[in-house]
């Protein structure tokens, strides 16, 4: 009988061992994106030990590390006015240093350019970006890594967040299981089973006074059942009835790295079959070389005119690995379906990331056949855990154009409006809750087989513009702040904001929004703008990001 009650004990005792519950994370970030970097690195300043950063992979930092595209897109457009030929150089103003992110600029220099690409002013090695720059800023802040969230309980109002239970997985070393994409591996990372690859941990975070929405799939928005739009849902920009196309919207890539060897090498065969419906791929307008230097990383050459032995490039290329047959998200009745069925996986299309897989893979393969001669069979795709994050060299996560965009307080969208205008505009619509600024143009990967509504297909003049607090809000849940591609903004808002910088700037402003609300007992988000917090906070935002634009020597606003 003792032995019995023995081996019970030690049964009892293994099964607790692998849950976990957190109460003293007061905001917790639920992380995967820049924005979520930068949210986590200006909270933890004020919070400390109080904040929490869930991220789903072991490289913080999404599109900078994770989605292995540290080439940062800056603005580069200019606007000019057909009435007075008066021109605006958007580009120039979004690249002075007075108007960048001083923590993002003080990033970039870690490595500098060592890529001379094309499409960035700074240019660097993903895995050395983050090491080098990324992992000292994250010292001792508190990280739960290789960790997604399974599903979230409510207050009896249904408005509060109370507690998020979520799954970490720990590799298993020895593990000589075969290599897995993340098509066949992501349904292993909800389960809170034990496999081949992966112990698990369940973790149960309660306590909370809020919770950031820093996700690159938009997950706490469906399992908090808050409202959201997706897609094409918008019949017109702003629209909030979500009546539109959940199906349809930005194409997503997979990106990887490739070298130039100094010898021809072999290199195996395609281990992927073609996409369902075959793959068309094309230089566009371009030429090999110029695709090559387009987001090079590390180089010996001068220049971006120069292809050099031993280049490594990141390619990232819409007429190569972007993948528009599929749309990346589920509709929401099926991400509904997935969430109150308990079979909750990110509700995303899991066909077309395995498709989007075999796009990136056949891309590699026929960009090496295309090289010019003196390349014959020397790019070589860096199949490298350390180099690339993964064994098979496609990014660890998919390079996302776009998410689950939340729908503010008082059905709030930062509509196209607000960020156009005529160029001797010089700049946006300046809110009255600003909290930072950010500059791009309208840039959609379109799906082809997809009806865009005829406004998305108008020409906007985008300007220097500013992010409100409202954005940060969602009109069902009170203490959740939502940032980056999931913020309150239209379809178009979000195809001008989602690049690497603004999404940072964003991330910074709102960890610094959350530590204000934690560290004055503050319990809705919205509570933020009234006037007498809405000064406090954007006095503490200024000190880490700007809030005004300075264009030729003038800022706007000057306060």
């Amino acid at each position: 009988m003792l032995f019995y009650t023995l081996i019970f004990f030690f049964l009892i005792h293994s099964i607790n061992s692998s849950i976990r519950t957190i109460d003293n994370c007061e905001l917790l970030i639920v992380g995967g994106t820049t924005s979520a970097l930068g949210a986590v690195l200006t909270a933890s300043k004020f919070l400390h030990t109080r904040v929490c950063l869930l991220e789903p992979t072991d490289w913080a930092g999404g599109q900078l590390t994770a989605e292995l595209l540290s080439a940062p897109d800056f603005a580069y457009h200019t606007v000019k006015d057909k009435d007075s030929n008066f021109t605006l150089n958007v580009g120039a103003i979004d690249r002075q240093l007075n108007n960048q992110n001083p923590m993002f600029a003080k990033m970039l220099t870690v490595l500098g350019d060592t890529g001379r690409c094309w499409v960035s002013p700074k240019c660097s090695v993903p895995n050395l970006f983050h090491s080098e720059a990324v992992l000292p800023e994250l010292d001792e802040i508190r990280i739960f890594y290789n960790t997604v969230i399974k599903r979230i309980n409510k207050d009896e109002s249904g408005r509060r967040i109370i507690q998020i239970d979520a799954i970490q997985r720990t590799p298993i070393q020895s593990s000589s299981e075969r290599c897995r994409f993340l098509s066949e591996e992501l349904p292993d990372w909800y389960s809170s089973t034990d496999s081949a690859w992966f112990t698990k941990t369940q973790l149960t975070f309660t306590n909370l006074s809020f919770v950031m929405e820093g996700s690159s799939w938009g997950e706490v928005l469906v399992l908090s059942n808050a409202s959201y739009l997706q897609g094409l849902m918008e019949r017109f920009d702003g629209d909030t009835s979500g009546m539109g196309d959940s199906t349809c919207g930005q194409s997503f890539t997979f990106d990887f790295l490739q070298q130039l060897r100094e010898t021809p090498v072999d290199e195996p065969p395609n281990p992927l079959p073609e996409p369902t419906g075959g793959a068309n791929y094309t230089f566009e307008s371009l030429t090999w070389e110029r695709i090559w230097t387009y987001r090079r990383v590390n180089t010996s050459a001068p220049n971006s005119d120069i292809v050099a032995v031993n280049d490594l490039t990141i390619q990232n290329w819409s007429g190569g690995n972007d993948y528009h047959k599929e749309f990346f998200f589920l509709s929401p009745s099926d991400a509904q379906h997935q969430r109150d069925t308990n079979q909750w996986q990110g509700g995303v299309n899991l066909d077309a990331i395995q498709n989007a897989e075999r796009q990136a893979y056949g891309y590699h393969y026929w960009y090496r056949q295309q090289a010019p001669t003196q390349w014959t069979n020397r790019t070589v795709l860096v199949r490298s855990v350390p180099a690339a994050g993964t064994c098979h060299g496609l990014a660890k996560m998919p390079y996302l154009r776009e998410s689950r965009r939340s729908i503010g307080v008082g059905n709030f969208l930062m509509n196209i409006t607000t960020i156009s205008g005529h160029a001797r505009d010089l700049h946006g619509y300046i809110f009255d809750d600003r909290v930072c600024i950010g500059a791009y143009n309208v840039d959609i990967h379109r799906m082809p087989q997809c009806n865009y509504p005829s406004y998305m297909k108008t020409p906007y003049s985008i300007l220097p513009y500013y992010i409100p607090l409202r954005a940060m809000t969602n009109r069902d849940i009170d203490n959740l702040i939502v940032i980056g591609k999931t913020m309150a903004q239209s379809f178009l808002v979000n195809s001008a904001v989602r690049l690497h910088p603004v999404e940072f700037s964003i991330g910074q402003a709102a960890g610094l929004v959350a530590a204000y609300a934690v560290d004055n007992n503050l319990v809705h988000v919205a509570d933020m703008l009234e006037e007498k917090y809405l000064k406090n906070v954007q006095t503490l935002v200024k000190l880490f990001t700007p809030t005004a634009w300075t264009i030729n020597g003038t800022r706007y606003p000057n306060d």
